[in-house]
């Protein structure tokens, strides 16, 4: 099976929420120290927020999804500085579904600073893990144990392929 690429654009939620977390933080870690004493603070007080904030946004940086490859019987999230491996062997379906991520809350990870990646939770899901980027672009990735939700550039064409996929591979069996 020939390896096919799909980026992970940025939907208006996580441009919004990345967009406010950074300018915060960086408002904060500006202003914070000019109303800091000078006399009475340490050198390293006045840095001490910036600090904080540059170490929250680098280490959410890294975990940023930038694209999706399906390649033989794997889906690989391509992360900053490496790919997350996800088997598809046990895949019972893919599925298309702008509501995917709809009433869903974070139960562990991040929830939409770079993108929503984690573990996450909701009444039509139930648990599931999150590589999304655009939830208007999710596909539902059904295991017989675990539900994964993904969020490539065209999630109608991604989950024909999956699902192309999938069917060659019980024709093989």
């Amino acid at each position: 099976m020939s390896t096919k690429t799909y980026s992970a654009p940025w939907g208006l939620k996580i441009r919004l929420v990345t967009g406010i977390v950074a300018g915060l933080g960086t408002g904060i870690a500006v202003v914070l120290p000019l109303f800091m004493k000078k006399e009475q603070a340490s050198t390293a007080a006045l840095f001490f927020p910036a600090i904080i904030v540059l170490t929250i946004l680098a280490g959410t940086g890294l975990f940023v999804v930038r694209g999706f490859e399906l390649s033989g019987g794997h889906l690989f999230v391509q992360r900053s500085f490496w790919k997350t491996d996800i088997d598809l062997a046990g895949l019972e379906s893919a599925t298309a579904d702008p509501t995917a991520c709809k009433g869903a809350f974070k139960t562990l990870g991040n929830g939409g600073v770079f993108a929503m990646s984690g573990r996450f939770y909701s009444r039509k899901l139930r648990s599931f893990r999150a590589f999304v980027t655009d939830p208007k672009n999710s596909v539902i990735l059904k295991f017989a144990k675990r539900t994964i939700v993904v969020s490539p550039e065209n999630p109608k064409s991604f989950s024909g392929e999956l699902n192309r996929r999938l069917k060659l591979q019980n024709d093989k069996s």
